[in-house]
């Protein structure tokens, strides 16, 4: 949206101050009163927590949501990240304790070129956590939710399960479900994070954060309709 506004502002020059008001406004409301219903318009269907239906063999599939260094420059998890994981092994432990087939998949690569994979930080946080190794499945090369969807049917592909559950945030999950189902892949979603709508009267950062996070999925909705429209799914 700022390039945009930049390309808009270079090119119409008669319109200059015009743009610039209305930039200033767009971006105001981004940041206070519009983040809310952004982020609700996002979560739609996905904005509460569920209990998905466990199978004789069940394959748990972990979105990867990106690393980042903390302040000790330990690489974790990335923003809400964590509870995907530790939903990932609160499941795996139900499902172990009716003695039921267990397979977590965690799929994520590493976009942000770290020093581990989405998918292998991860994995050693859910060994930790009592996943068993022969139990766990690490795709460390997709860089987006395509590849992500798509390198999970590939893995399954060869599988027998009978049912799955893909596990990531409330924000993403629409996008997710959609993109895996291009895949001929149907998990039942299991949101692990919901991003609570807030709005202000003034611009905040957090507000800007929210409106960022909400318009890039709405608008990766809209992208995925157009990709399958011209046969890219």
């Amino acid at each position: 949206m700022l390039v945009l506004f930049v390309t808009l502002f270079i090119v119409w020059k008669r319109r200059r101050v015009a743009i610039f008001f209305v930039a200033g406004a767009v971006f105001w409301l981004l940041g206070s009163w519009l983040a809310g219903p952004l982020v609700r318009l996002a979560n739609l269907g996905y904005d509460a927590m569920n209990d998905p239906r466990f199978g004789t063999r069940m394959v748990i599939i972990v979105l990867g949501g990106g690393t980042q260094y903390d302040r000790h420059r330990h690489l974790i998890p990335m923003g809400d990240s964590a509870t995907r994981i530790d939903l990932a092994a609160s499941l795996y432990k139900r499902c172990i304790e009716t003695e039921k087939e267990c397979v977590v998949l965690v799929t994520g690569g590493n976009p942000q070129r770290h020093t581990q994979s989405e998918a292998d930080l991860y994995g050693g946080l859910l060994l930790d956590a009592g996943v068993k190794r022969s139990d766990l499945i690490l795709e460390n090369k997709s860089l987006n939710t395509y590849e992500n969807a798509r390198n999970t049917e590939k893995i399954l592909r060869s599988r027998q399960y009978d049912t799955s559950v893909l596990i990531t945030s409330s924000l993403h999950m629409r996008r997710a479900l959609l993109t895996f189902d291009a895949f001929d892949l149907h998990p039942q979603p299991a949101v692990a994070f919901i991003r609570n709508p807030k709005s202000w009267w003034v611009p905040h950062p957090e507000g800007w954060i929210d409106s960022n996070s909400a318009l890039r999925e709405l608008i990766g909705i809209v992208r995925f309709y157009v990709w399958r429209w011209i046969g890219m799914y």
